[in-house]
């Protein structure tokens, strides 16, 4: 007879642990199944497949349904990106167009965002971005608009005044940046560095500790410099080429991390922008991204700013780049909090319009919290 106060306790555990397993797949593919009516419906209708006031909906309920759980609250969060990812694909799956290549952050930031369903199209500009999008050879479009460290981009504040007719800001999306020396050697190898120059900004005092006497070479990309380590590598195995760039870039090019997180602060965040040429609804919580010039005249962006400070609505962001038609004038950018169809940001936009020599609401979508 078998003695049960003998019997492993792993044993029971894992088979406890088995039959969720079992339970967690059926109720996902029960999920599913809910997940094809509705797509269904949706190809039978203009509904877009991805609703971003949808998944914030799902993401805020689904934290509110962990609260007082023992699983991290990020891990819960991946889960059902994938599930929602999965579930595009199950609906119409969909292509993704990012700053290339392969391995970038901005590659980085799209996976992470639409996860492992999704077709992505490796673009090598930020305009080719926006062009793809307004085509429509792509669904949608990730291109990167600031990072708290570096600010605002240039190249994508210069294409919205090209193509803020022909597409919308449909998301936004938070990526934490952490670089990683990747190199096929050991650390005392390491006699050159390739990356991009602001990578090596952002990385200066770690580099000036660590390695004073590496030579630094630019690189177009963080993507492009483990590529350049890996071809040195194959011609010369005792070159000591590395790379500062992501963990995507070491697992897509075969090279290894010497080091992880050594940017100077760790609170590195960059912020993506989502295209699309549909409009996004309402959400719990929304920003409107506005471009405008101003009439010629004093006081006038003081006039137009004036219109948001007196009707209480807060400015979360604000750049200005030249406007390409006339020396010394300026194209502004700001983003206020709430959306362009509820009536009273619709109205106090109204306001704005009759302070500019032209304003254009580039977009309204769910504000991102989470950092990836």
């Amino acid at each position: 007879m078998t003695d049960e106060t003998n019997e492993d306790p792993l044993a029971e555990l894992r088979k406890n642990i088995d039959d969720v397993d079992r339970q967690l797949v059926d109720l996902i593919n029960q999920r599913a199944r809910h997940v094809i009516e509705v797509g269904k419906i949706k190809q039978g209708s203009s509904i877009p497949i991805y609703a971003p006031h949808r998944e914030a909906a799902v993401m805020k309920k689904v934290a509110q349904l962990n609260k007082g759980g023992v699983f991290p609250q990020e891990a819960i969060e991946a889960i059902y990106r994938e599930m929602m990812s999965g579930s595009f694909k199950l609906e119409q799956p969909l292509r993704i167009g990012y700053l290339g290549p392969i391995g970038t952050f901005s590659h980085l930031a799209a996976t992470k965002k639409f996860g492992a369903c999704c077709e992505y199209e490796d673009l090598r500009a930020i305009e080719g971005v926006f062009e793809e999008v307004a085509r429509g050879h792509v669904n949608y479009g990730l291109v990167p608009i600031e990072n708290s460290i570096g600010g605002g981009i240039n190249e994508t504040l210069d294409s919205f005044m090209t193509y803020h007719d022909r597409l919308n800001i449909y998301g936004e999306v938070r990526l934490g940046i952490h670089f990683c020396l990747l190199s096929t050697g050991k650390p005392e190898d390491v006699k050159k560095i390739y990356s991009r120059p602001e990578a090596f900004a952002q990385c200066r005092n770690w580099l000036a500790t660590q390695y004073p006497n590496a030579e630094r070479i630019p690189a177009e990309s963080t993507a492009a410099a483990a590529r350049q380590a890996v071809d040195e590598y194959l011609i010369d195995p005792e070159s000591g080429a590395a790379a500062i760039g992501s963990s995507l870039a070491g697992e897509i090019y075969g090279l290894h991390p010497l080091f992880q997180a050594i940017e100077d602060r760790q609170s590195n965040v960059t912020r993506f922008l989502i295209l699309s040429r549909e409009e996004t609804e309402i959400s719990k919580k929304d920003k409107t991204s506005i471009m405008f010039t101003t009439d010629h005249h004093p006081g006038s962006l003081v006039d137009v700013l004036s219109v948001f400070k007196r009707n209480q609505i807060n400015l979360s962001h604000i750049e200005k780049r030249p406007s390409r038609e006339e020396n010394w004038d300026y194209t502004f950018f700001i983003e206020i909090e709430g959306h362009r169809k509820d009536v009273a940001i619709a109205t106090v936009v109204g306001e704005a319009r009759a302070h500019c020599s032209n304003l254009t609401v580039l977009g309204s979508f769910p504000a991102g919290e989470t950092v990836l």
